[in-house]
């Protein structure tokens, strides 16, 4: 394609090394193309085949053939940078397979002649050097260069809320709290608040009330039916905020999806990732809930490695797709200088700097005392990058299982919402 559109796959034929290519022939063949190209000659396969020619290569190193059975590949110029890849791919591949023969070879050796540090010194150190020149054959040269500081102040700061004042778009929540504290039911009823067009505090309608946000659930802990039945419940009570509020009810098949997953996933497996995405590009959702946190992956929950893994996992799916996240973990065991139970999560120290926000919901000192807590603090365990407007405190109540037990919260929540 460079033969016949030279002038539209320049860069990417002079990102392909000329050793980058397996042939000798295409070798031979990339070193006189690519030299034309840097002069600013005219490329075309005639002039291809003489230059070569001049340079005493046909038909020994190039055969003319060769030349003229490349243009009938038919080729486009929109395929030359996967292609450009492709040839970096396989050229870093080749080099981390002869390095890994090379050393075989002389381990072999040294296993029946003795070995000492320098041996092994050697061998790291040639190998480190195959696998740092692999990194920088196979790197991807159509990553845009950083954007210039003006032109990046320069795009206008519009919000992209999915809740105005409370959420937006992409960004990352962790709930916390004790076993059958509640936080269940919040991520519940906040997804499905969000999904019914209401405010998730207030059962107040959110705009017009016909601004639905898609929500897809994947639920990695609780039973089918506990779910169905969680999910009805409050489905039930966000129709009865919509019905008083004079709006029409909504299509919850086309709002919300749901799948079952109560053994867990693993994110840190290929196969998990793959299914996710795909759950995740067929419904699109403008709100991710998936969790717990800990049934995520297999692996030790306190292992920072494993958390580094699955945040990139998360974080690259939240990229691509433009989706918010919402996530419940287990908050720990310990207490703080008050005697009361901190609220951070259960597990690696990651996940308490991770997330936008990170509330966890305890047991209010004005609560009651029943054995489900009916007060709850939302209390802040992770220093919250942007104002936004949370309750304090939360109570039970008839219109949502959780409303603010505030009553100066409403005032804090922008006009719009």
């Amino acid at each position: 394609m460079t033969l016949l559109s030279p002038e539209l796959c320049r860069q990417e034929f002079l990102s392909v090394r000329p050793e980058d290519w397996y042939l000798p022939s295409s070798r031979n063949l990339a070193v006189v193309v690519a030299e034309m190209l840097v002069a600013n000659r005219p490329v075309d396969p005639n002039t291809v085949v003489v230059e070569a020619q001049s340079r005493g290569l046909v038909p020994a190193k190039v055969n003319p053939s060769t030349v003229f059975d490349a243009v009938q590949a038919g080729w486009l110029p929109e395929s030359a940078p996967i292609l450009a890849q492709r040839i970096r791919d396989l050229s870093a591949a080749r080099k981390l397979s002869e390095a890994a023969t090379r050393l075989a070879q002389r381990m072999e050796v040294a296993w029946t002649s003795g070995v000492d540090r320098a041996d092994i010194s050697a061998a790291v150190t040639e190998v480190r050097r195959a696998c740092d020149e692999a990194e920088q054959i196979a790197a991807d040269l159509s990553v845009a260069p950083p954007t210039p500081m003006g032109e990046f102040l320069a795009v206008p700061d519009e919000r992209n809320w999915l809740i105005p004042g409370l959420l937006e778009r992409m960004e990352r929540i962790v709930l916390t709290g004790a076993e059958g504290g509640g936080k269940t039911v919040l991520c519940t009823q906040l997804a499905t608040c969000m999904a019914g067009g209401v405010h998730p505090f207030t059962g107040d309608p959110l705009g017009s009330g016909n601004r639905g946000i898609r929500v897809l659930v994947v639920d990695c802990e609780n039973s089918p039916a506990q779910s169905r039945r969680r999910f009805k419940w409050m489905i039930g009570q966000v129709d009865a905020a919509r019905h008083k509020a004079g709006l029409s009810p909504v299509d919850w098949s086309q709002q919300m999806f749901i799948d079952m997953r109560p053994a867990g996933i693993d994110l840190l497996s290929g196969t998990d990732t793959a299914w996710l995405e795909r759950a995740i590009t067929e419904t699109a959702p403008d709100l991710l809930v998936l969790g717990p946190l800990y049934k995520l992956h297999h692996a030790n929950p306190n292992d920072e490695t494993a958390a580094r893994e699955l945040v990139w996992v998360l974080d690259s799916l939240r990229e691509r797709h433009g989706f918010a996240l919402l996530t419940e973990a287990h908050a720990g065991n310990a207490n703080d200088a008050n005697g009361d139970r901190m609220m951070r999560p259960l597990g690696s120290s990651l996940f308490r700097r991770w997330p936008e926000f990170g509330f966890g919901l305890r047991r209010s000192k004005s609560d009651p005392g029943g054995a489900r807590a009916s007060v709850v603090d939302v209390v802040s365990w992770r220093g919250s990058r942007e104002e936004r407007s949370w309750p304090s405190k939360l109570h039970h109540s008839h219109v949502l299982p959780w409303m603010p037990a505030d009553p100066e919260y409403y005032d804090t929540l922008p006009r719009s919402a």
